[in-house]
């Protein structure tokens, strides 16, 4: 990939790592039981730190998981672990809140994850919930509450660099330096605001060395399994049972109807199992959806690709948005970043040419802008990502892909 200048993106500044939170700091650890959370909070109080644990409620009961179901982030079981979290805050010498958010969760992240599933789009309900609940009310509330605290910490594995280390100039997130646990994708929509008062501890950190160092430190949560995806698929007709999606249509891209889909929520682009439908030996994909029709269009994989996104309410960190430069463009949490040329427009609008064609580009999922440190040229490897080179210049959500 060609090289790019940069320097006057970061106001012709190097980028130093923001310093974790001195002694004496009062800080607010977002807990859910897990060992990341867990240890961080342990870290903050050996670091001298007056901790205050807190945890969000989610799920307000409204929806009946079948037996089993509910073991996502959303369900009955989240809140199993509030014991453990307030009994670790005790012995750590802290205090413990759980924040009742069960109604602006089902309004801003359940009522959007449904209706973005209904519209064919595929969603990242917790690009949502980051900026809204989970670094926005939520810390909010606990300062309502009287609760003041220096420094909202959280166990994501992502990093946090600005101009010289002056968060005053600007809070830019890298991933972490665990590219198999990165982050730094989940946080792409967070305000200056947010980043300013965030700290994540465990970025300079491996999964491996989290676990070690929780083991060695006693931590009840060291061997637990990390936390469940936000909903399981098992649980689709549970979280639709309202809105139940009718059977349509699956036709090819050539026009011919092959048969029927279940509804259009169960599929996404780029799904090759489970469509029941042929034409021959070639298999078949999800080459988009077609919500008014209630159509699902399939086709060769080779109709999956696109040359380029176009995407809308785009979010920018500090001297990025007005005009193009060269990023990695990560265009879903599973996808390797794939170099491109991004072109912001009016109206939070975003342009994206990439230099290789990529697969399943998906509306409704996001696309993160990576782009190197000053000085640094983007790296050729796209496995150096995240190795002290790379922030994120800004994110959008997909809108179509552009197959021309």
């Amino acid at each position: 990939m060609a090289s790019m200048t940069n320097s006057s993106f970061f106001q012709g500044a190097s980028l130093a790592a923001l310093s974790l939170p001195p002694p004496g700091s009062r800080v607010a650890v977002a807990m859910s039981g897990g060992v990341d959370s867990s240890l961080t909070a342990l870290l903050m109080a050996d670091r001298g730190c007056r901790i205050t644990g807190v945890s969000m409620m989610m799920y307000d009961g409204s929806l009946q998981f079948p037996p089993g179901g509910g073991k996502g982030c959303y369900g009955p079981f989240s809140r199993e672990n509030e014991e453990n979290c307030r009994k670790l805050c005790e012995e750590l010498g802290g205090d413990y809140h759980v924040i009742d958010l069960s109604v602006p969760y089902k309004r801003e992240v359940m009522d959007y994850f449904r209706g973005e599933y209904l519209s064919g789009r595929t969603p990242n309900p917790c690009l949502r919930c980051n900026p809204m609940i989970k670094f926005g009310l939520l810390p909010d509330e606990l300062r309502k509450k009287g609760i003041a605290f220096d420094y909202f910490v959280t166990g994501h594995y992502a990093r946090l660099f600005a101009p010289e280390g002056d968060a005053s100039r600007g809070v830019y997130i890298a991933p972490g330096i665990d590219l198999s646990k990165d982050q730094s994708y989940f946080l792409q929509r967070l305000s200056q605001e947010q980043l300013t008062v965030s700290r994540f501890p465990l970025g300079g950190m491996t999964k491996a060395e989290v676990r070690k160092l929780a083991l060695e430190k006693g931590l009840a949560a060291a061997e637990k399994k990390d936390s469940q995806d936000f909903l399981r698929k098992e649980d689709f007709d549970t979280i639709f049972a309202s809105s139940p999606a009718a059977e349509g249509n699956i036709v090819h891209t050539g026009g011919k109807v092959l048969g029927k889909h279940r509804g259009i929520i169960r599929y996404t682009i780029g799904q090759r199992r489970g469509l029941g439908v042929s034409l021959g030996p070639e298999p078949l994909y999800v080459v988009s959806i077609d919500p008014e029709k209630n159509e699902v269009i399939a086709g060769p994989e080779t109709d999956l690709f696109a040359s380029g996104l176009e995407a809308e309410n785009a979010v920018w960190a500090p001297g990025f948005g007005t005009g193009p430069f060269r990023a990695w463009v990560k265009i879903r949490l599973a996808s390797m970043p794939s170099p491109a040329w991004v072109y912001p427009s009016e109206n939070g609008r975003v342009t994206v040419k990439f230099d290789k064609t990529q697969r399943a580009v998906a509306p409704g999922q996001s696309a993160a802008f990576y782009v190197p440190f000053p000085g640094t040229a983007m790296p050729d490897d796209v496995d150096e990502i995240g190795r002290e080179n790379t922030v994120i210049a800004g994110a959008s959500v997909i809108s179509e892909a552009v197959k021309r």
